[in-house]
């Protein structure tokens, strides 16, 4: 059974052949879809990793011209079997962006925006999608899941920057999400484990995309330090430096193996290539969180390379068109 593989949306969008209802092509004003909403939580992971001014300025402009382009799209992208999960992708943008964002009143704005979606595509998405076939689930179902915890981690930076009422409400909010957030995730891992053990990793193309297995895992311990530190518990901390430890190895493991997966696949390039960028970034936080600073310093090193990659060829698919392509 062919896996159905995470492709940059063209238009117009095949109907697919399994679907608990019928998929509503996409009008040809659909040039873009969701899944290129991973640029911007790249490049905007990048730019706040090196504190890179004009790369969030440029995450930022792309996200205004993805939301343009896609927001009346957005029904049929959650009819599709796979365009749906990168839902989750829309979501998580505004927060990466806002988390750079120079002024108060827009990173909350984007937090709250993206916040929202967010939760929606935790609750929603899942129940879409369920009595998919085994074969055909793949690592783009964490993307729907994820975003409450990249709430939780972006909101508690947000924080310390609120007026002084806004600081306990936020906090309770941004611990609610963490719990979701891993709640939701621990689930799909369970599922995408056993697609791997049965099936494999799949075709070449979608190798890079097992790389979103990273983002759940650094950034529930990103988002356990900082809400440690924001709220002035320390048992919380205690807990997250326990329970990271195991995390950010297991992550560690997990980015070797995908490595020589993807480099035994030798895969064409994709959007999923992008997925060596932003979950990437979330190990990083994560080990930087524990003090491992070392750690964190080689994989920023491996964050850059990837997002150079990863704009470079996105670059070419742009100017040849095959990004486009229909």
């Amino acid at each position: 059974m062919p896996l159905l593989a995470p492709r940059p949306v063209r238009s117009p969008v095949r109907s697919p052949r399994r679907s608990p209802r019928r998929a509503r092509p996409v009008s040809r004003a659909a040039v873009v879809g969701p899944a290129w909403f991973t640029p911007v939580m790249g490049t905007g992971a990048v730019a706040l990793a090196l504190d890179v001014r004009p790369l969030w300025d440029a995450a930022a402009a792309l996200l205004v011209g993805l939301v343009v382009l896609t927001a009346g799209h957005a029904r049929t992208f959650l009819d599709h079997p796979v365009q749906r999960h990168f839902l989750g992708a829309a979501a998580m943008a505004p927060m990466v962006v806002g988390a750079g964002a120079p002024g108060v009143p827009l990173a909350a704005l984007l937090w709250a925006a993206g916040t929202a979606l967010g939760v929606w595509t935790a609750v929603v998405v899942p129940r879409r999608s369920a009595g998919t076939p085994l074969a055909d689930v793949g690592p783009w179902w964490l993307l729907p899941v994820v975003p409450p915890v990249v709430s939780a981690a972006t909101g508690a930076v947000l924080v310390p920057r609120l007026p002084d009422g806004g600081r306990l409400p936020a906090l309770l909010l941004c611990h609610a999400l963490l719990v979701l957030g891993v709640l939701g995730a621990g689930r799909v891992l369970v599922v995408l484990a056993r697609r791997v053990l049965r099936h494999g990793f799949g075709p070449a193309a979608i190798a890079p995309a097992w790389l979103v297995v990273l983002g759940p895992l650094g950034q529930s311990v990103t988002a356990g330090h900082h809400l440690g530190e924001r709220s002035g518990l320390p048992w919380l901390a205690t807990l997250t430096a326990c329970v990271g430890v195991p995390v950010v190895g297991a992550a560690l493991a997990w980015l070797a193996v995908v490595a020589v997966v993807v480099v035994r696949a030798r895969p064409p390039f994709t959007l999923a290539w992008w997925s060596a960028t932003f979950p990437v970034a979330t190990v990083v936080t994560g080990a930087a969180a524990l003090g491992w600073a070392p750690v964190a310093g080689v994989l920023l090193v491996v964050l850059v390379a990837g997002w150079v990659v990863a704009a470079g060829g996105t670059l070419r698919g742009l100017r040849d068109g095959s990004l486009l392509r229909g």
